[in-house]
């Protein structure tokens, strides 16, 4: 490679740079200045990915994040991040192709890192400071968009602290008071700076109550928090979607410091369905997903224009089961599940089963086969399981099921 681009036209250096895979673009930028220049300025806006190459999934009783994907042409990408060091992590948020991570293990205070799995690049967080208010637990957020620049920040999200068994309101004065609070202290990371800083967020208008009323199901905030809640970053908006406990969301907008309190569709639902709701980015902004015990499906997406904010109903629908012999031909060629947490924990020599290029573990979603879910086939007597929600498609308005059969059965929709 010279040491500078070739004196190409603009139009044709562009396709050259379209041709390469992501981790070749990413070590083409650390050559020099004028290479990262000439990536950088190419790869923003058209260049960018617009396909889905997989879906990262928590389940409940493994170890570390599995990764679900479709065979097809291209690089590939190893759902296992073995390329970090430490033997898996848990992947616990997103943004735009972005990845945070926590290792798992025994340690109390684990490493986290910020990935990008198709560059194969990552970096370790430092280690969190501790919450300005004690007694609260923190969750942590990306917020990244490639089309704007190539840093992030990772956001510091106090959340109300779980009472002990036993205890009372007068026992605890925090529990008497307004949440969120009128004065959000948050603590940003950017990676810009290298480092931690406090931030203060003003809320406009009313709290969504007090923390007291924020606890009243405490399995649902011990078993249900970690993974199930997420947060939408729109640049457009400069704000930040934070999906919180008990029917509602902040938008924290970061332009001038200030979030406010909106009210999530079907609330009540939450505390009977805890597993079955998802906030999401989709193809027109954030969208939110219900799914109840009776499978109905509701999709809303949230409307910002003429200085109002409502949420849309986009999609209202009953989902049907598969019948057991016959799912495979109506979602055409079957998912790979690459078992990651086998991999790590069953296998004799872990070294020896890292995905390789041959593999070809990615899935192309521009050629996939979207289920009409109003034509599915009628629930049959022999075939019994749920419908979980995995998420939205990032440029489709296409929401991602898992139906687990009662025997533990899989299967991606």
């Amino acid at each position: 490679m010279e040491s500078e681009p070739a004196a190409l036209p603009e139009d044709a250096l562009a396709e050259v740079l379209r041709r390469l895979p992501p981790h070749v673009l990413a070590e083409a930028r650390r050559v020099c200045k004028a290479w990262r220049d000439a990536v950088d300025g190419r790869l923003r806006g058209n260049l960018l990915p617009r396909s889905v190459r997989g879906i990262f999934i928590n389940f409940s009783q493994t170890f570390f994040s599995e990764f679900f994907a479709r065979p097809s042409t291209g690089p590939a990408i190893d759902g296992g991040l073995d390329f970090l060091p430490c033997m898996g992590v848990k992947v616990t948020d997103h943004c735009h192709g972005l990845l945070l991570c926590c290792e798992s293990g025994d340690d109390a205070l684990p490493r986290e890192y910020v990935v990008n799995p198709a560059t194969r690049r990552w970096a370790r967080l430092p280690k969190r400071p501790r919450p300005h208010m004690p007694g609260f637990e923190q969750t942590a957020y990306l917020a990244f968009d490639p089309v704007v620049s190539l840093h992030y920040q990772v956001f510091l999200i106090p959340r109300a602290p779980l009472p002990c068994d036993g205890e009372t309101d007068g026992d605890n004065p925090l529990l008497e008071s307004e949440w969120p609070p009128a004065s959000y202290f948050i603590h940003v990371f950017s990676s810009v700076t290298q480092r931690w800083e406090k931030t203060t967020f003003l809320r406009e208008g009313e709290a969504a109550g007090i923390v007291a009323n924020k606890q009243w199901n405490l399995w649902y905030d011990h078993y249900c928090y970690q993974y199930s809640y997420h947060a939408v970053y729109q640049h457009q908006q400069s704000a930040l979607y934070i999906h919180c406990r008990h029917g509602y969301l902040t938008r924290m907008s970061l332009s001038n410091h200030t979030y406010r309190v909106i009210k999530l569709p079907g609330a009540s639902e939450l505390m009977r369905y805890p597993n079955h709701h998802h906030l999401g980015r989709s193809l027109r902004g954030v969208y939110y997903a219900i799914l109840d015990d009776r499978n109905r499906l509701q999709v809303w997406y949230l409307s910002e224009s003429c200085g109002r904010i409502e949420w849309l109903l986009k999609h209202d629908t009953c989902l049907k089961t598969f019948e057991h012999d016959d799912y495979a031909q109506q979602v055409g060629r079957q998912w790979i599940l690459q078992d990651v947490n086998y991999r790590k924990w069953c296998s004799e020599d872990p070294e020896n089963h890292k995905v390789t290029a041959e593999e070809k573990y990615d899935w192309n979603s521009d050629e996939d086969n979207v289920i009409d879910t109003q034509n599915v086939i009628e629930e049959v007597e022999d075939v019994d399981g749920d419908y979980f929600l995995l998420g939205f498609h990032p440029y489709k308005e296409v929401v991602f099921l898992i139906f687990i059969c009662n025997n533990n059965q899989r299967i991606g929709l």
